[in-house]
């Protein structure tokens, strides 16, 4: 006759855990409000995004955080550890709003996220957004005319120092191109404008980093990039009239 089996401790305990896991699984209900956001930053930026406004405080809540293609969970807050200072992504009360900080942004943190905020089981709000990071910064666009000076800024600030360093490109097709190596499309044969010099011979660096180009012609209507260094740059449209 076969003897009767007998769990020891810790394969209950280990059930019991299970259990309870399945169970919180079970009872976490659906969020009550799910908004949708786009969010556009530049490499090197800082973002803040509010998850949720509450006047419950921010122990009592817990926050999580995760990818969403491919599903990656990056942050669960529950306590006000300062541990959580540490890392690039953090949470934090600001005057009622549950609010999620990402410093340093970069390239792979490009992609769908989802943050969720819940007081005990019930899911209160789940925020969706896309984080699309850009290498340049956009400035405002230059409106000119044909034959007209254009001065295109290479920043929001007139540059102090290493403006030496500046370079510019035009973007034809999202593809840079060095300012001397830029070669204009053929005019059609039916076209009234006049021949106009290559755009290297018209267009110089200042020493303020920005670039003036004389004698504008519509060829010359396109997207310009200027990059102070590896990690800074900028982008600006020179619109023809």
């Amino acid at each position: 006759m076969m003897g009767s089996f007998q769990p020891s401790n810790l394969q209950l305990l280990y059930l019991l855990i299970a259990a309870l896991l399945d169970y919180n699984v079970a009872t976490q209900r659906p969020c009550k409000q799910v908004h949708r956001l786009n969010m556009n930053y530049v490499q090197g930026d800082n973002m803040s995004i509010s998850c949720l406004t509450t006047t419950h405080p921010l122990e009592s809540l817990t926050v999580k955080l995760r990818r969403t293609n491919p599903v990656q969970h990056i942050l669960m807050y529950s306590d006000t550890s300062p541990a959580s200072e540490h890392q690039r992504w953090s949470v934090r009360n600001d005057a009622g709003n549950v609010t999620l900080d990402l410093k340093n942004i970069s390239f792979p943190d490009n992609g769908h996220y989802e943050c969720q905020v819940y007081k005990d089981w019930d899911c209160l709000n789940a925020t969706l957004f896309n984080l699309r990071v850009r290498e340049c910064k956009t400035l405002d666009s230059v409106h000119a005319t044909p034959d007209s000076l254009v001065l295109l800024p290479c920043s929001e600030y007139p540059l102090q120092h290493n403006a030496g360093q500046v370079t510019w490109k035009i973007i034809i097709g999202h593809k840079p191109t060095k300012i001397d190596e830029y070669r204009p499309p053929n005019k059609p044969s039916n076209s009234t404008e006049r021949d106009t010099r290559p755009l290297y011979e018209r267009a110089r660096i200042l020493g303020d980093g920005s670039l003036l180009i004389r004698d504008a012609a519509n060829t010359d209507g396109s997207w310009y990039q200027c990059r102070v260094s590896e990690k800074t740059c900028y982008e600006v449209k020179l619109v023809m009239k």
